[in-house]
This record gives C-alpha cells, sequence and structure tokens, in this order.
C-alpha cells in the first residue's frame, strides 16, 4: 500500500501523447499493485469545474482507470459524489459550504483519522503539507466512504452497483428527512 501520484507529463504536450503516458504509468502502477478479480475501484464521480476543458480530461484520466481496472478484472461499480463525502464522513449538512471550509475540514479530518498511517508510508501529515496536496486527501476520503460502503453492501448482501448507485443514495436520504419529519 502506498500513496502518492502519478506525474503527467506538461501541459505543452499534445493531448494524446499526455493520455497515452499516463495509460502506460496507470498500467504500470495497477500491474505492481496487483490488482485483479476481488479488487474494486472506486473514483470520485466529476465535479462542476470552473474550466471545462480541465473537466473534460479529468473525465478522460477516470475513464482510462476504470477501463484499465475492468481489463484486470477488478470491479468498478461506480463512484463517488464528492458532495457524498461532505455530507457522509465530513459531515457537512445543508446548505453547500464556502470552498475553502469544505477543504480545511477535509485536511483536518484527514490529519485526525489518518496521520500516523501516512507517516508510517512516508507521507508528510502535517497540515500544510496535506493542504498542498488536496487531491491526495481527497482521495483518501472518498477512499473512506468507498470501504464504508463496500462494507455495508458485503455485509448486507447487497450488489455493490447499488450501493454506488448516487441518484438512489439520494431518493433514500430524502425518503429518510420525510420520515424523521413526519414522526
Amino acid at each position: 500500500m502506498g500513496v502518492g501520484k502519478i506525474k503527467a507529463q506538461p501541459p505543452g504536450r499534445p493531448l494524446s501523447e499526455r493520455l497515452c503516458d499516463l495509460q502506460i504509468k496507470i498500467d504500470a502502477l495497477l500491474r505492481k499493485l496487483e490488482i485483479g478479480q476481488g479488487d474494486v475501484l472506486i473514483s470520485e464521480a466529476q465535479t462542476t469545474m470552473r474550466d471545462p476543458r480541465a473537466a473534460f480530461v479529468v473525465e478522460q484520466v477516470r475513464g482510462i482507470f476504470e477501463s484499465l481496472a475492468r481489463s484486470f478484472h477488478a470491479v468498478v461499480p461506480g463512484r463517488i459524489n464528492p458532495r457524498s463525502v461532505q455530507y457522509e464522513i465530513l459531515k457537512l449538512k445543508g446548505r453547500q459550504q464556502c470552498r475553502a471550509d469544505v477543504k480545511a475540514a477535509a485536511v483536518a479530518t484527514v490529519r485526525h483519522l489518518y496521520s500516523e498511517s501516512l507517516q508510517r508510508l512516508g507521507f508528510d501529515a502535517e497540515e500544510t503539507n496535506l493542504a498542498r496536496n488536496q487531491d491526495v486527501v481527497d482521495a483518501i476520503l472518498v477512499g473512506m466512504l468507498a470501504l464504508s460502503r463496500i462494507t455495508s453492501a458485503r455485509q448486507a448482501g447487497v450488489r455493490l452497483e447499488e450501493i454506488f448507485d448516487e441518484r438512489a443514495i439520494c431518493e433514500r436520504r430524502a425518503r429518510r428527512k420525510i420520515q424523521v419529519a413526519a414522526a
């Protein structure tokens, strides 16, 4: 197990070359991790981004991860919406919080829960470093929620695809609110 980043080629390179390079690096990573049958890959769902071109490229990279994971026979049941992480892990309920507040809560949560584990992996878990590596923080929180859902699904005998269906999750959440309000 480890934590880190895959270094992409600089934006000045043609997109096709950058995506090909990432595909080779992701393939090597999945081989190194010996990903296979019984493993599960969960990605963060797309978000509203200020730069639609960047969102398109990020989506292509997610597709490479998911496609390669399937080629190694891993299960790719769905994605996790960042808002679900805010709601279920960070407990930020109600109206959408200020972006800076969400990021600060995410860093504080990861530091509190995973500081020792990150340090054992050789990753500086100080607040300033975590804030500089927000994508690592986000990945940890997505993984945390994914593990929780996978465990729940397996204990309940539910297919993983059902537990990662964000629309169904939102509908269940709305039904619970109605039941609580009626009680």
